[in-house]
């Protein structure tokens, strides 16, 4: 009787632990794809964001910075949505920001 108690508590106690690493390992897994999301979208928002500084600096070259400045929005807002990015306003204009800084650097060091 003892024999057959302790094999039905050991295997609910086997079955408990199965469950709970399962749901660690569930939740490991979900941080990391959202990790690894997060890493995409931003690589994205920026390889999007230099192409089209650079597109508007050449295309649109006589018009003024601040108008310029509104293509480049409208133009990076419009491929990230294609992408089903969205951006913040905020966001946005700090990465514009990055990027012609960036930019300007590199003009300087050539």
């Amino acid at each position: 009787m003892l024999g057959e108690l302790w094999q039905l508590i050991s295997s609910d106690v086997f079955n408990l632990l199965i469950t709970i690493i399962s749901f660690v390992i569930i939740v490991f897994i979900k941080k990391i794809k959202n990790i690894y999301e997060a890493k995409i979208t931003d690589e994205t928002k920026r390889n999007v964001i230099k192409t089209v500084v650079k597109a508007v600096e050449q295309i649109y070259y006589d018009l003024s910075g601040s108008e310029k400045l509104q293509k480049a929005k409208e133009n990076i807002i419009n491929m990230l949505n294609e992408k089903g990015i969205t951006i913040s306003e905020l966001e946005l204009d700090m990465m514009i920001e990055e990027i012609c800084n960036s930019i300007k650097k590199v003009n300087v060091e050539k």
